[in-house]
């Protein structure tokens, strides 16, 4: 997984601008190039028509172009690389999966308003990023500030990961010379498979972490809070182990530590 090309998804609120320095300085990190869209929606009624006037519509689209630019001139100091930015309305997803496509895009970056891993869910728009999007997400907490991973923590059922994600996680860990954790949280105790025959990672350096735990997602959230983790990557599958995880987080307000960055892998 070369990262060349990074998308930074922005609402244009208040923590844009952290969202926007952080996904830049990643981007610098890397020497890649970048691509900021704003997407903006507005709902119609039953008839299917947008209860907004025209020019207000282009009022709008004005003042959003406007903002990005002055928020592209207040970073631009810290890439080489010249930004690119993009206003447009229609459904996020589809308007980001459209310029995924023809930029080629590698990494899509979006923030995450809340306190920690579970209120990923709680702004209604990242859940369906995370699934729909055509690329592997980063979301980034509120204020958080960038530094290099050095630390990145794997969560893995071992049934769910296929030599293309480890051939991620391998580019990934030596990207950023970092140390990789696989955590492989299981109700049962099991005799373990041997790693380096199923994923060959002999190659990076890794620890691998058998966490026992009756209750998975319990599990999983002692040991990042316990450790220094940079990152913690994760593979979303439809009614997988990830759904209940998100699931549980805001049903028993069980929270990760507000600087962990998520990144999800392509399914």
């Amino acid at each position: 997984m070369n990262i060349r090309k990074i998308l930074i998804l922005v609402d244009l609120s208040e923590t844009t601008p952290s969202l926007l320095r952080y996904g830049v300085q990643l981007a610098s990190s890397l020497s890649a190039h970048v691509w900021v869209q704003h997407v903006y929606y507005f709902p119609p009624d039953l008839a299917g028509d947008v209860l907004i006037p025209p020019d207000a519509l282009e009022r709008y689209e004005v003042q959003a172009r406007k903002k990005l630019e002055d928020l592209k001139h207040s970073v631009a100091s810290l890439i080489e690389k010249p930004l690119h930015t993009i206003v447009v309305r229609g459904d996020l997803a589809v308007q980001a999966n459209r310029l995924i496509e023809q930029q080629h895009i590698d990494l899509a970056v979006i923030g995450n308003r809340g306190g920690g891993l579970s209120s990923n869910i709680l702004g209604s728009n990242t859940l369906k990023i995370i699934y729909h999007l055509q690329c592997p997400v980063l979301s980034v907490p509120t204020q958080a500030s960038f530094q290099l991973f050095r630390r990145i923590a794997f969560a893995t059922d071992w049934q769910q990961t296929s030599p293309k994600h480890v051939d991620q996680l391998k580019s990934l860990v030596n990207s950023w010379k970092a140390h990789l954790d696989i955590i492989h949280v299981s109700a049962d105790k099991k005799p373990s498979e041997n790693v380096n025959e199923l994923y060959h990672l002999e190659d990076i350096p890794y620890t691998l972490h058998y966490l026992w735990d009756k209750d998975i997602e319990v599990g999983l959230q002692k040991y990042v809070a316990e450790q220094q983790t940079d990152l913690l990557i994760l593979i979303p599958h439809q009614h997988s182990f990830f759904d209940r995880l998100f699931q549980r987080s805001i049903t028993q307000q069980m929270v990760y530590h507000s600087h962990l960055p998520l990144l999800t892998l392509r399914e």
